[in-house]
This record gives structure tokens, sequence and C-alpha cells, in this order.
């Protein structure tokens, strides 16, 4: 399937790159802790980021006005990177990063845009959209929502401002969500498969409470417990590939 980045700006300084499976704040848990969590380490690196190419900062006065937010650069700018540069343009506290990317799917083909996952970054949060890229000629724009008023957040050059991956528009309409209670009546096989796993997990859970280096890894390995392994479905990397230049 084709997934095109049209460049729209003679500014050839915006990347998109892979996501990164890695966190800082996870690098720093204890062990690296949090990198065993498998669903984890799958969303951070779900797609691609955009990485910001001007290094800024900004602050919110806590009022509705397009004025109420402040944004200035931290060195000089070029007249293309000042362009570029965020602004307020909605109010209420919501900052704009345009991109110089316009992106093109298949048909029936969206883009979600969303903040880098797994990234907290404290005073401001990343606002999410889905957009039709299999029709749309024009790029879209990033928008992050300042939460605190009178505290001054910066922007990195270098660092992700937006992940995005391509999303089937059509999916969610094809479900017929149902609530079931699980039982022997209802599912006896997968009752006997969950019972299994919560007595194993609650004996886990208390001898967790004095080892904490241990992990049952069943997720990891793609295995229920009782040994049943499902590798032809599961994943532990999503084989991303990076957007490659053409004329």
């Amino acid at each position: 399937m084709k997934l095109i980045a049209y460049r729209s700006f003679d500014y050839n300084c915006q990347k998109l790159v892979p996501a990164a499976r890695t966190r800082e704040w996870m690098d720093k848990t204890p062990g690296s802790f949090a990198y065993h969590c498998l669903p984890l380490v799958m969303a951070n690196s779900l797609g691609w980021f955009i990485i910001n190419d001007i290094p800024c900062e900004m602050e919110w006065d806590g009022t509705e006005p397009a004025s109420g937010l402040k944004v200035w650069a931290t060195e000089e700018l070029t007249d293309i990177q000042k362009y570029f540069l965020p602004a307020s343009h909605f109010g209420s506290g919501v900052v704009t990063f345009h991109t110089e990317f316009m992106f093109w799917t298949d048909a029936k083909i969206s883009m979600i845009t969303k903040g880098p996952a797994n990234m907290p970054k404290h005073g401001i949060h990343a606002l999410e959209g889905v957009i039709e890229t299999d029709w749309l000629p024009y790029p879209f724009t990033i928008n992050w929502k300042l939460t605190a008023k009178n505290t001054r957040v910066r922007f990195e050059r270098g660092e992700p401002i937006a992940q995005v991956f391509p999303y089937p528009a059509d999916t969610l309409s094809q479900f017929d969500p149902e609530v079931h209670t699980l039982s022997m009546d209802t599912n006896p096989e997968l009752f006997l498969k969950y019972e299994d796993y919560r007595k194993k997990r609650t004996v886990f859970n208390e001898k967790f409470k004095y080892d904490g280096a241990k992990r049952q890894k069943y997720y990891v390995r793609g295995e229920d417990s009782m040994g049943n392994k499902y590798s032809e479905t599961h994943q532990t990397d999503w084989k991303t590939k990076p957007f490659v230049s053409k004329q």
C-alpha cells in the first residue's frame, strides 16, 4: 500500500522518522521496568514521528482569546523558519504547529495524528485528529492544548511534535460489538484459559511483592498460561519502514 508525504514547502527541515520504542522516563524506571510492558512499547513505536525543527517556548495566561498565548523562538530564525513557528490561532490555550508534509493515502485509508505515545509533557497535552488523507489536497496542522496557566513550556529542536499512522476508515463500522458474561456456559474453552491465568497470576502477584525481578512474560512470549502459543498473530515489533525520498 502507498503512503506518500509530499513536501509542500521549500523548507526540507522537518523530518519523518519511525516512532521510537524508547522513552526517557521509561529508561529511568528501576531496571528499566517499564519496558517489560509490551503493549506500552508497541504503542510507543506505532507509525512515525514528525520531528520539530523550531526550538521555542510558550506560555498561556489562562484566558480564551488567542492573544492569551504567547510563543517565541529560543534562537534566531530564518524567514522560512518563522513561518513554522507555532502560534495561537484558535484561542483557549491551543497552540498550532504547521507541517510541511501533505500526506496521501489509498482510498478509505485515513491518517491518525496524535502526540508521541507515552511521552507526557508538563503543562501541555497533544490533541488528536483523524484526517481523510485519501482526498485532502493540503497539509493538516498539529495542535496542542496548554493545560496550566502561567507555565512555560519548551519544545526542543529534534523533539517529536506528533505521531502519525494510517488507519482503515471503515474498520469500526464493520464491528457488531456485544457484551457477554464469561462463563462455562458462554465459552467453556476461553473460561478455562482465563481461570488458569487468574489463579496463576494471583500466586505470582504475591511472590512479586518479595521479588520484583520476576516476570511471567506470557504476553511477551505470545502464549497463555497453559502453554498455548500464538506466534502466527503475536507481534513484538511493527517493522515500520522509513520514508524514502523520491523526486
